[in-house]
């Protein structure tokens, strides 16, 4: 960027990536309903929970409500006006804790998100610093959750194949194989992020090109 604008004297000030009132935690099971119920009835305050999909947000959402937690749903399926309405409300505080897929994240304007619950593994750890990141803007503890199983994996490759399968035509081969061997190559450092048994914000760190110590 600043050789392409031609910076003369560029001044530059890069931030730490750590989020030091973050914490990360990663759950392995099967059962991914239940741990949901016992993390949002044991951590206070509202939350975000991000799903893979449109339908699982909203069957997530009923489950929740069902169990007595005020929650709504979030996605790219949704009108404008439909979708203004649900934030607001989670603003407000009316919702407690939103459901969403990956649309629900620019333009947040809430503070205190004392958790983010990923009930998929996302793709990439890009993608899961942004969306982890909103807990936690006003200084307070927070907690980033991933519920994990293998079946993530599995269906993560599935929709790498699938979205580049849709790639528009004037891509040729070559560089749509070049994007997808990158899209696994992301997919396996986040699955590595799930497995590690070494200090996950040492991990998050160094993949970002931070030194930190070995331990939390």
């Amino acid at each position: 960027i600043m050789r392409r604008l031609k910076f003369r004297e560029p001044h530059v000030r890069r931030m730490s990536f750590e989020r030091a009132n973050l914490s990360y935690v990663v759950r392995r099971t099967e059962d991914k309903h239940g741990q949901l119920l016992r993390i949002v009835g044991s951590v206070p305050g509202p939350g975000i929970v991000y799903v893979r999909t449109r339908e699982k947000a909203e069957t997530i959402t009923a489950f929740l409500n069902e169990h007595g937690i005020a929650a709504g749903f979030y996605h790219g399926g949704m009108n404008y006006l439909m979708r203004s309405v649900r934030q607001d409300e989670w603003i407000r505080g009316t919702t407690r804790v939103m459901v969403a897929t990956n649309a629900f994240g620019m333009g947040i304007d809430k503070s205190n998100v004392s958790f983010v619950i990923h009930y998929n593994m996302p793709k990439n750890m890009e993608s899961y610093y942004q969306e982890a990141g909103r807990a936690g803007r006003d200084g307070q503890p927070a907690d980033c959750i991933l519920l994990y199983s293998g079946q993530d994996v599995r269906m993560a490759e599935f929709l790498i194949e699938r979205s580049h399968e849709a790639e528009d035509e004037t891509i040729d081969e070559a560089t749509r194989q070049q994007l997808i061997a990158r899209d696994r190559e992301r997919l396996r450092q986040m699955t590595f992020y799930c497995t590690t048994t070494e200090c996950l914000r040492h991990y998050i760190l160094r993949y970002f090109g931070e030194n930190s110590p070995l331990s939390c």
